[in-house]
Order: C-alpha cells, then sequence, then structure tokens
C-alpha cells in the first residue's frame, strides 16, 4: 500500500471493507483500545496508536506506510513509553511482512541507515565538546 493511496479521512473497518463490532464484554482495556482505534478515522491517529496496532500485527498494510512516514521526518517519533518506541515496534515486525513489503523494507532500511550516521555524527560531536573540556 502506498501512502498516497491511504484515504485517512476513513477508518481501518472502512478501509478493510470490515466490522469488528464493539469488543465482547468483559473484553481487556487493549481489546477495548483496538476495536475503538478500527472506527477512529486515520486523520485521527496518534504515534501511540500507531505503535499500539502494529505492536498487534494489526492493519500493517496502512498503518505501517503511514508510521514509516511520520520516522522518515523524525526517527525518534514516539508513542507514550519511550523515546524511539515507533521505530523499536516497527522493527520487530514479523519477517514475512516485509518480504512480501520490499519497498516498505527498503524505506525502513533508508530511515535506520540515516539514522545510523545522524546517531555516528552527533556522538563525534559531543565527543569532540567533552574533549575540548579535559
Amino acid at each position: 500500500m502506498d501512502l498516497k493511496d491511504i484515504d485517512f479521512k476513513k477508518c481501518l473497518d472502512e478501509l478493510e471493507n470490515t466490522d469488528w463490532g464493539d469488543a465482547p464484554i468483559h473484553s481487556t482495556g487493549l481489546i477495548i483500545k483496538v476495536h475503538e482505534l478500527r472506527k477512529l478515522p486515520l486523520e485521527y491517529w496518534t504515534n501511540e496508536d500507531l505503535r499500539l496496532m502494529i505492536l498487534q500485527q494489526i492493519s500493517l498494510e496502512y498503518l505501517v506506510p503511514i508510521a514509516l512516514y511520520r520516522l522518515a521526518r523524525n526517527p525518534f517519533n514516539s508513542g507514550e513509553l519511550y523515546m524511539g518506541d515507533l521505530l523499536y515496534t516497527i522493527v520487530r515486525i514479523e519477517e514475512s511482512f516485509w518480504k512480501q513489503h520490499s519497498r516498505l523494507h527498503y524505506e525502513l532500511d533508508s530511515i535506520i541507515d540515516s539514522l545510523k550516521i545522524e546517531i555516528e555524527t552527533f556522538t563525534e560531536i559531543v565527543s569532540q565538546y567533552k574533549h575540548s573540556y579535559e
């Protein structure tokens, strides 16, 4: 799925032409949240919403392109756990997904490669700073 093909005004139930309905009675908080998110238009999704659903391996075809778009702009985009938790969740997606979506895998590799360069540069800058005060 290409990002430009996703209608952000729609929710996952509409995009996938399914209806998960309401969460069953006595469901866990996670199950209730998943059912709620399936009915929320994608334009209102937060990084935490993406992280939560991707961690559950739900609707990856729609959610991974959105997450990668956000991570390409800031690899440290985060949900509510810790800085970078969205990227951590993305890299834990099962290998079978990446094999079927090689373009998305390439995008992820690009983000990681850029991040490695930024970290190396930042590490060098900090090292020079520290060295200047020794």
